[in-house]
Parts: C-alpha cells; sequence; structure tokens
C-alpha cells in the first residue's frame, strides 16, 4: 500500500509537471505574436510566469518523492541520511521559488535567480555523479535503467538553465514593447527569446517521456 501511494504520487507529478509546461508553452507562443494588443500578449506573458511555478514545483518535489518510490519498492536500501537531504533541498528549492515571486521586479529578485540558477547547476552535478556512480555499478542507488533515468532526471537541470537563460530578454522587451511599441527588430527579439526557450521545453518534454519509459517498462 505505501509503495502504491507513493508511485501515485509520482505519477501525479509528472501529470502536472507536463500538463501545466504545455499551458506555459502555449502562452509563451501567444506573447510573441504581434498582432495582438499589448494587453493581450502582457496577460499571455503574466499567466506563463504563474503557470510556470507548477511545474518547477513539481521539479523540486520529485526526486525526494523517487526516493520513497526507491525505497518502499525495493529497488535499494535508502539511508535516512539521504531522505533528510533530498527532503531539506526540496523544501529549500520551493522555498527560494516563492520568494523569487514575491521580489519579483526588484534587484533582490536578480539575486534569488541567481542562487536558483546555481542551484541548478549543483544539483546537476550531484545527481549527474549519482547516476554515473549507479550505472558503473558503484554507490547505494541500482544501476541499469535505474541509473540510466537518474541520468535523464540530472539532464533535465541543464535544460532548466537553458531556459532561463534563453526567457532572460523577454521581460526587458516586454518594457520596451510598453513604452516605445512595436517594431520589426523588437518583435525579432521577443522571438527569439521565445522560441529558444520552447527549443529547450521540447528537450525536456522528451527528457520526461524517456523517464516515465525507463520507470514503467525497466528495459533492462
Amino acid at each position: 500500500m505505501e509503495h502504491s501511494l507513493w508511485v501515485f504520487l509520482h505519477v501525479m507529478l509528472l501529470v502536472y509537471w507536463l500538463g501545466a509546461d504545455l499551458g506555459v508553452l502555449l502562452l509563451a507562443r501567444a506573447a510573441k505574436r504581434a498582432e495582438l494588443s499589448f494587453a493581450e500578449r502582457a496577460f499571455a506573458l503574466r499567466m506563463a510566469v504563474a503557470i510556470d511555478l507548477v511545474p518547477r514545483l513539481c521539479f523540486a518535489v520529485m526526486f525526494p518523492v523517487g526516493l520513497h518510490v526507491t525505497a518502499s519498492g525495493g529497488f535499494a536500501v535508502v539511508p535516512v541520511s539521504a531522505f533528510i537531504a533530498a527532503w531539506a533541498v526540496s523544501l529549500g528549492w520551493i522555498a527560494l521559488l516563492f520568494a523569487i515571486g514575491k521580489f519579483e521586479g526588484t534587484p533582490r529578485a536578480e539575486q534569488l535567480n541567481r542562487a536558483h540558477l546555481a542551484l541548478q547547476a549543483l544539483l546537476l552535478v550531484i545527481l549527474g555523479y549519482l547516476a554515473l556512480d549507479a550505472l558503473s555499478g558503484n554507490g547505494w542507488l541500482p544501476g541499469a535503467w535505474f541509473g540510466a533515468k537518474l541520468l535523464l532526471f540530472a539532464l533535465i537541470f541543464a535544460l532548466g538553465i537553458g531556459i532561463d537563460f534563453a526567457f532572460r530578454p523577454i521581460g526587458p522587451a516586454f518594457v520596451q514593447l510598453a513604452t516605445e511599441g512595436s517594431s520589426p527588430a523588437l518583435e525579432a527579439r521577443i522571438t527569439a527569446a521565445v522560441d529558444g526557450a520552447i527549443r529547450y521545453v521540447l528537450g525536456l518534454y522528451a527528457l520526461l517521456i524517456g523517464i516515465a519509459f525507463l520507470g514503467i517498462t525497466k528495459p533492462f
């Protein structure tokens, strides 16, 4: 029963992650449409930013929940210290996300965004190391499909960093759009930012599908 509950939560996190991300993608595409009014485009952008919190929260909780799935399913003996560390990082990450939203538009938000990028880079290295360690047959996590799944999960951090960097010009571009109006050069900047972020998002979708496939089929 315990294992089934953790698996259910794991699946629900994936569902809300993908579903909310799809909404963000569609709204971001609407924000770059020059034929819409500024009010419509600004509303689409605000909604995209607001909804984007959902997949980020799912991302933050996914790894500790995955550890519970691993332990309750008997795939590995997970040390208590690993649970404590995973949940501590997850809760700290969630607090950081809410702090970024609280201070949005202030210099403090920029500092928090840099901290968020640093955290993602650190987790990319740590989880990437754990995945490679598992695939080599070392460490306390199983290798084979599990190690491959963890490696794909680690790569999501790299795409998350890419999304943040690609989308960064959109804020200043919309400020300019509000004050100066549309121009071909400005529309090109907005389109480039949105399209650049979408490319990373599509890569993220591919990784999530690969992770789900490995987790369900356990092919090797």
